[in-house]
């Protein structure tokens, strides 16, 4: 599993398996994971894509500010969760 906290070395990566000719699989996330996402990124793979998630906290997605401070951010739960996956 690779773990990139830029979207430059990602893409870069990403042009490479694309060009390997590997199909990209997206399970976008915010974090604090759940079976709903598992389910995502085990469809993705079951349809043989190489499968990319992302866990980012996006601020313009919350309209109280207070809402955002409280968001659970597990990053060590969810990254756990997604090697076993």
């Amino acid at each position: 599993m690779e773990i990139f906290h830029e979207i430059k070395p990602l893409k870069a990566f990403l042009r490479e398996k694309n060009k390997a000719g590997f199909v990209i699989g997206f399970a976008p996330t915010m974090g604090a994971l759940h079976e709903g996402h598992l389910s995502l990124i085990e469809a993705s793979k079951k349809a043989g894509c190489f499968t990319v998630c992302s866990i980012f906290v996006n601020p313009t997605q919350f309209n109280n500010p207070d809402d955002l401070k409280k968001y659970p951010r597990t990053l060590e739960t969810d990254i756990a969760m997604l090697k076993a996956a």
